[in-house]
């Protein structure tokens, strides 16, 4: 099921998220990373493996993929993301008139966190 992205879609893609401060990666359906903007190239993240793939599987169970792209709208979960010691407002954001391609990325939100979003201290 792999596509390649139109060199419209990849230009446009840089375009609104090369500068962006967090990593944002453009996925197909099937997971596959098909772009990632300058912090995501600069922190490692790989072109054409699948982003599920990465990580631990338990990293993925939140995942709302599914749900943007079947809905057709932005999903955004604010959750404490433990593998990575943050408070995340974690985005999938479907593209406009695809079914199969969407945006993913993470905002870090620790330093604007209430204290409910953070685990129970030992």
């Amino acid at each position: 099921m792999s596509i390649e992205i139109n060199e419209e879609i990849s230009r446009n893609f840089h375009l609104f998220w090369d500068n962006y401060p967090a990593p944002v990666m453009l996925i197909q359906k099937d997971r596959t990373i098909l772009g990632v903007n300058k912090a995501a190239l600069a922190a490692g993240y790989p072109v054409g493996v699948r982003c599920i793939d990465l990580g631990e599987k338990k990293h993925h169970e939140g995942c709302a993929a599914d749900q943007a792209l079947q809905e057709g709208k932005a999903v955004r979960a604010v959750v404490y993301l433990a593998h990575l010691g943050i408070v995340g407002a974690v985005n999938w954001i479907p593209l406009a008139g695809s079914s199969d391609l969407f945006l993913h990325f993470i905002d870090d939100l620790t330093e604007h966190a209430s204290e409910r979003l953070f685990p129970a201290k030992a």
